[in-house]
Parts: structure tokens; C-alpha cells; sequence
């Protein structure tokens, strides 16, 4: 586990935010089954605001509010909430583990491609 720090700015001063950049899988695992339905496999429902919430109470260490605590983040500003997303959401894009979900369900192109053989034909 690597802990990251950057700076914000809150309350017209400069404060120091610390977040994991790595959890357990339990805890990952717990966080997308909150915010992902895959009731429809074929059309995934994803609550980005629940992703997002979820991973910052989770993976916060330090800030200038109390971590952990989602009514503390609902209270940030826009600006402050966007300052303290863009970093940490480099570490946690929804993509990568939306990616690793559908590839359990329709396993990998480098194992599909394995199974493919091609053959020229001559006219």
C-alpha cells in the first residue's frame, strides 16, 4: 500500500490530503457491488456518485475534514470535491474494474484469440 499526498485548497488556505492507493480486494469488491447492477448483464446500471463517495470514505487517510465521513465530503465545496476526485480517482478509474468485472462474465481477448485459427484460402 502506497499512501499519496497532494494539496487542496480549503478554507482560503492550502491543506494536505492523503489517500491508499491500493485497498483490499474485499473492500474494492464491496464498493462496486454497491454501486454496480448487473441484474442485466448486457446493460450494466452504474451509480457513479455511489462509486465515488464509496471510494473516497474508503481510501481517505488524512484531510482537513473528518475522513470516513460522507456527510463531512457532502459538505465540500464543488471545488474542493473536484480537486480531491481528479487525484484520486487517477488510482481508482471506474473503467479498470468495470473492465475486470466483464471480463469474468466473457473471459479475455487473448484467450478468445487462442481459440481462433485463420487459414487462407486461393481463388
Amino acid at each position: 500500500m502506497v499512501i499519496k499526498t497532494f494539496e487542496i485548497t480549503y478554507n482560503d488556505a492550502k491543506e494536505t490530503v492523503e489517500y491508499e492507493t491500493d485497498i483490499k480486494y474485499g473492500e474494492m469488491e464491496a464498493i462496486l457491488s454497491n454501486s454496480i447492477d448487473l441484474s442485466d448483464v448486457s446493460k450494466p446500471k452504474v451509480n457513479i456518485p455511489q462509486y465515488r463517495m464509496n471510494v473516497l470514505t474508503k481510501v481517505l487517510r488524512k484531510a482537513p475534514f473528518p475522513v470516513g465521513d460522507t456527510n463531512a465530503i457532502r459538505q465540500l465545496t464543488q471545488s474542493q470535491a473536484t480537486e480531491i476526485m481528479k487525484e484520486v480517482m487517477k488510482d481508482y478509474p471506474l473503467a479498470k474494474y468495470l473492465g475486470d468485472w466483464v471480463e469474468t462474465f466473457t473471459g479475455s481477448q487473448i484467450d478468445s484469440d487462442i481459440n481462433i485459427q485463420s487459414t487462407t484460402s486461393v481463388q
